[in-house]
């Protein structure tokens, strides 16, 4: 079964690579199955992290994250393509309750789906906001689940259900530690992301043959020869908390790769201590694969409300 036989990226990559920066010589979490970490940066301009470029990708990539195939599919078909974005973000608005601060975590699983779907190359299935504007839908659990179609170091072929987990907080201690009590949540009920997926499969865009490629590797009894397993992808958020007083422009940018650098070196190892913890059960989560994305903010509380505010009409500005 190759990638073909399965599913396409959703994703409008075309200024991905303009909008965020890769932090290089990162490493990974030492586990023994597939993982990785990654830390981007916007674009830098006078000693600030600006979001004019991030704006624009969320805008041109808002109808592909809440929509599903199908109905972009029928969009398309109705001669209605254009309109896309617009339906997007009403039903974003109609899904906030009215309690909402206006710092929701729609921008977390946004940049979630982002990441998943362009670095680990694992297109989507389900998105949470798909969930969250259905009627009589589960909407609590996992951020979104894709599928990733990889190879193991001997060349063999392997599947995982990568369940999505994101957290924008301003502290990076507490986002990695908000995200693993909610993966703990997900795990207690393991059954609930493949009974989303079975339920919603026929409502997208598939053909025939990709619906039963995709039931033969998530439903065990119809599994056969595949290697298959559930992973999870965690997008984290957090507050830079440089001060840039003194330095030059060109300083500063230098300042803010080797600040990220560090960030990710010291967090990794509280991140293996998390994924190592058992818990009352005396269960650890070592046999699961972990990619992790963080990207920073010049200030988490303030600047995610405004990003969203902006995005579906509200008075902030980013």
């Amino acid at each position: 079964m190759s990638k073909d036989d399965l599913l396409d990226k959703t994703l409008n990559d075309r200024d991905f690579d303009g909008v965020f920066t890769k932090v290089d010589h990162i490493g990974d979490l030492g586990l023994r199955n597939p993982n990785h970490v990654h830390i981007y940066h916007l674009s830098i301009e006078n000693n600030s992290f600006i979001y004019e470029g991030l704006h624009r990708f969320i805008q041109n990539n808002v109808g592909r994250y809440v929509f599903s195939r199908a109905q972009l599919n029928q969009f398309h078909i109705d001669g209605d393509s254009e309109s896309v974005g617009l339906r997007a973000i009403e039903l974003l608005r109609k899904s906030r309750k009215a309690t909402d601060t206006g710092a929701g975590g729609e921008l977390g699983e946004m940049l979630l789906y982002a990441f998943l779907e362009q670095v680990l190359d694992a297109p989507k299935l389900l998105s949470k906001i798909e969930l969250k504007t259905s009627p009589n839908m589960y909407v609590y659990g996992s951020d979104g689940v894709y599928l990733l179609h990889a190879s193991d170091e001997n060349g063999m072929p392997f599947y995982q259900l990568v369940l999505g987990e994101s957290k924008i907080k301003g502290d990076l201690n507490a986002a990695v530690n908000n995200a693993f009590e909610s993966i703990r949540k997900i795990i207690s009920n393991p059954s609930n992301e493949i009974r989303l997926v079975e339920s919603n499969i026929f409502k997208e865009a598939y053909t025939p043959e990709q619906v039963d490629n995709i039931m033969r590797i998530i439903l065990p009894e119809k599994r056969t020869d595949v290697q298959y397993d559930k992973a999870f992808g965690v997008f984290l958020g957090y507050s830079l908390e440089l001060d840039g007083s003194g330095m030059s422009n060109t300083q500063y940018r230098q300042a803010v790769k080797d600040k990220l650098v560090g960030d990710v070196k010291g967090i990794i190892t509280h991140i293996a201590k998390k994924i190592n913890e058992k818990d009352a059960d005396g269960k650890d989560l070592s046999g699961y694969s972990f990619y992790f994305y963080m990207l920073p903010f010049n200030n988490t509380d303030s600047d995610r409300r405004a990003i969203i505010e902006r995005l579906i009409g509200g008075d902030g500005n980013a």
